[in-house]
């Protein structure tokens, strides 16, 4: 396990390392896609018979229902990690930008989208909204934390 700083910002300046860099995305995320992909249409597969006709969950013996839960945990965690990758913003979805690393988050952002959370954040700690339950103050305030 890698553990990553709290708020690393990866930038790079150089067009030619920029080209490579979204180019090495764009290939890791084209091989997460088709890796996905081939697990959709093997658990869609069991879904259906022959014939066409739907077959439902409550009709798959118990070693069919744990290849299925199986298949779909893999594509839940394949999908987990291309959105939480350095190879897209979890906000925006964009790949070609720096990005921003956040621990508490445990995710990247765009150095936009994390710019307009910091922004943002900055905002709601300056009105400081009197009406909120403990709890919610709590939360707010941690939030703001990993951004501020």
């Amino acid at each position: 396990m890698i553990l990553m700083k709290d708020k690393r910002a990866i930038i790079i300046k150089t067009p030619k390392l920029r080209k490579i860099r979204n180019n090495f995305r764009d290939l890791w995320l084209k091989a997460t896609s088709s890796k996905w992909n081939n697990i959709y249409d093997r658990r869609r597969d069991m879904l259906f018979r022959s014939d066409g006709s739907r077959i439902t969950i409550s009709a798959f013996s118990p070693s069919e229902l744990a290849q299925f839960r199986n298949l779909q945990s893999q594509e839940a965690t394949l999908r987990e990690l291309a959105s939480r990758s350095i190879c897209m913003c979890v906000t925006c979805g964009k790949g070609e930008q720096d990005m921003v690393y956040n621990k508490a988050y445990d995710a990247w952002y765009c150095t936009e989208c994390y710019g307009m959370e910091r922004l943002n954040t900055q905002e709601r700690a300056k009105l400081k909204i009197r009406k909120l339950k403990p709890c919610e103050e709590k939360a707010i305030q941690s939030h703001s934390k990993t951004f501020l």
